[in-house]
């Protein structure tokens, strides 16, 4: 699938202010399933300096330096990008004890995989949670990521919600509500309580918009993606009741969801503060 991205934010302040360095992430991230063919990042004021690299977890980061106040800032990314579909199963676990819960990576993918595998927010209730729905499936580990994803979709209420860090696990839970950061974020905790890694993803979600419907609006997304051994990194998007398999453009993943905020920084002065935000994806 070749997709044509155009996403926007504009940034009104009530009195000019001083712009401290802004981080960006919005970038598609390249592998071997996604392949970017145009990228333009245009920003208004123009910085004095962009500077293009890695972050640790290897997403493209471009890092905003500005001189001049300014009452506004203006954001604009346009990029088309080609991904390719493929069968998400299409993998056997190895070692094959690997199929069943709870997950136990050898002492070196453990080393490799530590930072994936904090127990924040994992608190006794979402534990709870995780051993019901996987002793539901008899502990297999497939099922039990089909079936998380199932149980957020089907039992939660979905909401958008353009601002702000995710709700924690819990609140999710008790509350049955939440955004796709918010209910990827739940989705993780579930996973690392039953020892599985799992890293958040930001970015787009193209299966939405029909190929004959170029403008239709869309929303900067997020999902979860799962170590698997003899699979790796696999996606899952309980907001979308998907498995990853062609229909997602990421943009950064990280084991933790505030590192790879599209947009941060700050600004100095007394003044407040608007966002509007524009995202449109036209399939080809």
């Amino acid at each position: 699938m070749i997709a044509k991205i155009h996403h926007s934010l504009a940034y009104s302040y009530s009195e000019p202010v001083h712009l401290e360095p802004h981080v960006l992430y919005v970038h598609p991230r390249k592998s071997s399933l996604l392949t970017v063919k145009e990228f333009d990042l245009s920003i208004s004021p123009t910085p004095v300096q962009i500077s293009k690299n890695l972050d640790p977890e290897g997403n493209i980061q471009n890092i905003l330096f500005f001189k001049e106040p300014t009452d506004n800032l203006r954001i604009e990314v346009n990029a088309l990008v080609e991904t390719t579909e493929f069968n998400p199963f299409d993998f056997v676990y190895f070692p094959f004890e690997s199929k069943r819960l709870p997950m136990r990576y050898s002492d070196s993918y453990l080393k490799t995989l530590a930072p994936y595998l904090g127990l924040d927010g994992v608190t006794p209730i979402v534990e709870q949670t995780a051993r019901h729905l996987a002793s539901q499936v008899q502990w297999s580990t497939s099922e039990f990521l089909s079936d998380v994803n199932a149980f957020i979709y089907k039992q939660f209420a979905y909401e958008i919600r353009e601002e702000g860090a995710p709700n924690t696990p819990e609140y999710t839970l008790m509350n049955r509500r939440g955004s796709c950061r918010d209910y990827a974020v739940l989705f993780s905790a579930l996973c690392r309580a039953m020892g599985l890694a799992t890293r958040f993803v930001s970015g787009y979600y193209t299966g939405i918009a029909p190929v004959d419907v170029p403008n239709q609006t869309h929303h900067l997304h997020a999902w979860v993606e799962v170590y698997l051994p003899g699979g790796g990194w696999r996606g899952y998007d309980p907001t979308q009741h998907e498995v990853v398999a062609g229909n997602h453009i990421p943009l950064a993943a990280s084991c933790l969801p505030e590192e790879i905020t599209p947009v941060f920084g700050t600004y100095r002065g007394a003044a407040s503060s608007t966002l509007t935000t524009e995202v449109y994806i036209h399939r080809i």
